[in-house]
This record gives C-alpha cells, structure tokens and sequence, in this order.
C-alpha cells in the first residue's frame, strides 16, 4: 500500500483527541476566535475514558458551607501523597468555580432533587463536592459538549492517528497523522494541544477505552520532552467483566451503603487489612488489600465476592445503574477485582497547561502534576474541564499572538517514508504482541510490585519491541495498531524504571520490598526525558 500524496489542513488551534478535555478546549479556544480543528482516531465524542466514565465531579463551593477551594487543595495533595504541584492544583480548585454553570449552558443536566444538586462524599474528600450527571454515565457530559462545540464552529477530524509533532524555531508546528482512509495528513497551527488521555491500555485488566495507548505522552517524548510520575497509575478495586472493563462504584455500594467484600472464606477484607474507617478506604489500599488475597489463593472466580446483602431493599433499586446490566433484584453477591483505572503521570506543564516547547499545551489525563501519587474520586472530570478551558483560552491568545510557522518539509517527508515502510512484513499480527504487553505489565508492573518482577518486564518489553519491526502489516488498521503497541512499549518502559528507581511505596505505587513512604528520600518526583543516547531519568525535589 502507498500514501496518495499528502492531505494538508491548517487552522489557529489544532487539539489532539477527542474526550472530555479536548472539546473543552475546543470550545473555549473557539469562543476566544481561533479557527478550532479538534482530531481524534475515534468518532469525536465517543470511545474515550469521558464517555464511559461515572459523570463525577469534585466541585467545591455548592454543599457543605465549610467547603471550599483550600479544603479542596488540602484534601487533592494529601490524597497524592504531596507530590502534587500545587499550584497546578490551585488553578483546578479555582477554576472549577465556575465550570458546573458553563456545562449545564452547554446542555448538561445534573442530578438535582427539588432544584438542588445531588451532592456526594467520596473517600479522601472531608466535605460532599461530588455532582454527578443525571444518569451517573460520561454520556452526560461529552455528548452535549460535543453538540454545543459543533454549534460554535468548532471543525471536527474523525478516525486520524496522529504519528509525529514537529517543532520548528524552538515552537510547535506541525502534525502528521494517517485517515482510516489511507491518507497521510499533515495539519499546521498556531497553538497545539494534546487532550489524548492516559496509558491505561498497557494492562491486561482495565476499564479504560480501547484507544487509551498513551499516544499524547509518547508524542511529547519523541519531542524531548519531560514526563514526570509515571511510577504512579492507579488500579480501581472493584470492577466487573472478564477484564475488569465495567467499574462497580466502591465509593458508593461500600463507603455509602454498606456492602462488604469478602474472600473464598467470608472474611471482610476491609477489617482484615486494617481499613475500618470508610473515609480511610481509599482506591489504592483497598486494591491492594483485595490483590493480596488473590495472590494467596483466596479469591473467587479470579476475583472476590461483594456481598450486597447488608443494603436495604429500597436502596438497591436506584443502585441498579451501578451494577451488571444483567443484574437482578434477587442477586445479592457479585464478583469484583481491580482494574486499571487512571495514570497519574504524564506530560509536564505548568499552571496555563503549557509544556516548555512554545505553543504546545496539554490538559486532562495526558499530564501530570494535578494528582500526585494518587488520585481522589471527582477529580479526574474536575481536571479535564479546568484545564480543557486553561488550555482553549492560552493556546487562542498564543496562535492568535505568534501566528503559524512554516512545518519542516523533510522532516514530514521522512516521516512519510517511515510509515510507508512498515507496510509488509512476515511477523506475528500486533494484537498478539499487544496481549503479550498488557500480561506482563499487568502482573509484573501492576498492583503489587518488586524488583524481580518489574526486571523481568523490562526484559520482556525488550523482546516485544523487536517483535513489532517484524510485524505483519497489510493495511491502515495492521498499521495505527502496531503504532499504538510502540507508544505502549515506550510508555511501559519508563512505567518499570521509575518503579523501580522508587524505593518506597507512596499513594497507587506500591512496592512490596519497600512497603512504607520515605518522607526524607522520597518527597520529589522522577522526571524523564529522551534524547539522542536514549532515555534519561531524573529527580526533581519539591519546593
């Protein structure tokens, strides 16, 4: 197969995936004048972590009067362990003031009763600050705003992986990507923004969307440029179906309402594993708990039992969004596991969500800094339409500032030949080498780890690296896919060096040869960067 010459498009602002965060900047760099084209590999809107999410949102301001934005703060960087930024964390709190008015004007409906929002508490926040959508799913929120952003203008690019960034003068330029079409595009801008989301995809048992791969993050690597906290992904405690894809909601059935998980022997795990105060029943500790007694041959069906039968019959009705499709009135105990939920390391930027190459910006789970170690239940949603808006409103005033710069042609004419040649090959098909990838990563980089473990992954990601050069590629899809499973790879890789560079367990990172925080070693981030001789791993201490 060959490219059909190239596809050029330009606009003011260009924004890199489709989810929660890009079309909030999308519309915020819209209502600010720039000419907005937003591209995402799926259908935009659909098939990201926003759309399946649980439509929360941790908004300080609207329950409890005590409440606010620096109980808010205090809460997110004791949740992370403080290896937050804070002041990244200061613009969310602050910028959330006002972000539930400016959905419900894009259409989105809130649970509310009698006029006043639903409001809930979730493990790690003192105070009630979680709003939810009214039917507790991500549809909620992104369809409306996609609605609205098609209303103002906003140019949508469906079904385009982006491959490269280009950089040109010491400023982002361009971008290359290839249409489930078979076309190779090149798009020019002013600002870019990446908005792809997180790495969840690289673990076997996950509830993330299927394109999840980390794309943003490995863009920015291949630029030169930092990630910080990749050590720390967070692994939800309980979640359903044959690979964890189907969140139960711990926070509400068990902290809420009462429900017990139990091991193969009806133990409790929460009071086995010293975790009594529902408020100290965190997501890290409880997946931990909950994979200790897996590894001990004490699960059920590969996982553990949630026993239902202490909530009250009128409370279980209303649950029932929460539960199994196939879940029935008379049903009192599920199956449960972990599942890999949120990657709180990412792309570093500062408080403006700009990243240090001039016009490049990033927002939501493709960075890093918001949640530390670990983050709180709300926060997620919280983050991408703060700093979706941050992100839309300073990449408009920069493009709009600097205007576009000229994209290196042989740069994007090597780029061009590179892909056109991994078409062929005679190795194994990438979903093979993919599953291999998600296995190891999710039982030697996963919950529990140590330095045997984390050793053998790395081998292992050496071995399937090699694997996809040989790859068999036939066509566009042989080919986006074999280009997701080398971002998987490069992004595994840094995931098992910084755990193991990190001595110590702190919020989602656990090690089980070091299984307590070092405040006086370890309250600094680890930073990586690649340049010509490889990868380079660094520490980077608080102020």
């Amino acid at each position: 197969m060959k490219f059909d010459g190239i596809t050029e498009m330009n606009c003011d602002v260009l924004i890199i995936g489709g989810g929660g965060a890009g079309l909030r900047a999308a519309i915020e760099a819209r209502a600010s004048g720039a000419d907005v084209l937003l591209v995402s590999k799926a259908k935009v809107g659909y098939a990201n972590n926003t759309y399946i999410a649980k439509a929360i949102i941790a908004v300080s301001g609207w329950g409890d009067q005590r409440d606010g934005g620096r109980a808010h703060l205090e809460d997110t960087v004791k949740g992370g362990r403080f290896l937050n930024d804070p002041e990244l964390v200061s613009a969310m709190v602050e910028a959330a003031k006002t972000e539930i008015s400016f959905l419900e004007k894009c259409g989105v409906v809130f649970a509310k009763k009698e006029g006043r929002f639903e409001i809930e508490q979730i493990a790690g926040h003192r105070f009630p600050r979680q709003i939810r959508g009214q039917h507790r799913t991500g549809s909620d929120l992104i369809l409306p705003l996609r609605q609205y952003a098609e209303k103002i203008g906003v140019r949508f690019v469906d079904r385009v992986f982006i491959t490269r960034l280009f950089s040109s003068g010491n400023r982002v330029a361009a971008a290359s990507g290839v249409s489930h079409d078979g076309r190779f595009l090149v798009f020019t801008a002013g600002s870019v923004i990446l908005t792809t989301g997180g790495f969840g995809q690289v673990y076997l048992h996950t509830n993330n969307a299927a394109g999840i791969t980390g794309d943003g993050q490995a863009l920015a690597l291949h630029l030169g440029l930092p990630l910080k906290d990749m050590e720390f992904v967070q692994f939800y405690p309980t979640a359903a179906g044959r690979f964890g894809n189907r969140l139960i909601l711990s926070e509400v059935l068990v902290m809420a309402e009462g429900a017990i998980l139990r091991n193969r022997a009806g133990e409790d795990i929460a009071i086995k594993h010293g975790l009594n105060d529902p408020m100290q029943l965190t997501r890290d500790r409880l997946a931990q708990a909950i994979m200790r007694e897996l590894l001990a041959g004490r699960g059920v069906d590969g996982g553990i039992i949630m026993d239902l039968s202490p909530i009250a019959e009128e409370r279980l009705a209303p649950l029932a969004t929460l539960l199994p499709s196939a879940w029935h009135p008379d049903q009192k105990t599920l199956v449960v596991g972990p599942t890999t939920h949120f990657c709180m390391g990412g792309i570093v930027i500062d408080k403006n969500a700009e990243t240090p190459l001039a016009g490049l910006f990033a927002a939501g789970e493709t960075t890093a800094g918001v949640h530390g170690a670990n983050r709180l239940g709300g926060n997620a949603l919280c983050e991408i339409f703060t700093f979706g808006r941050i992100a839309g409103k300073r990449a408009a005033a920069g493009a709009k500032e600097m205007g576009p710069v000229d994209p290196p042609g042989e740069m994007i004419d090597h780029e061009k030949a590179r892909l056109q040649l991994r078409f062929g090959g005679n190795g194994e098909n990438p979903k093979v080498l993919c599953r291999s990838l998600k296995e190891i990563m999710w039982l030697k980089a996963g919950i529990l780890r140590d330095p045997k473990g984390l050793t053998e992954a790395l081998k292992k990601i050496s071995e399937l690296r090699s694997g996809v050069v040989a790859a068999s590629v036939g066509k566009i899809s042989d080919l986006v896919r074999c280009l997701e499973l080398e971002n998987m790879l490069l992004l595994s890789e840094v995931v098992c060096q910084a755990a193991l560079l990190r001595d110590e367990s702190r919020g989602s990172h656990y090690r089980t040869d070091f299984p307590e925080e070092e405040n006086d070693r370890w309250l600094k981030n680890i930073v990586v960067k690649k340049g010509e001789t490889g990868l380079t791993y660094s520490e980077s201490r608080l102020s």
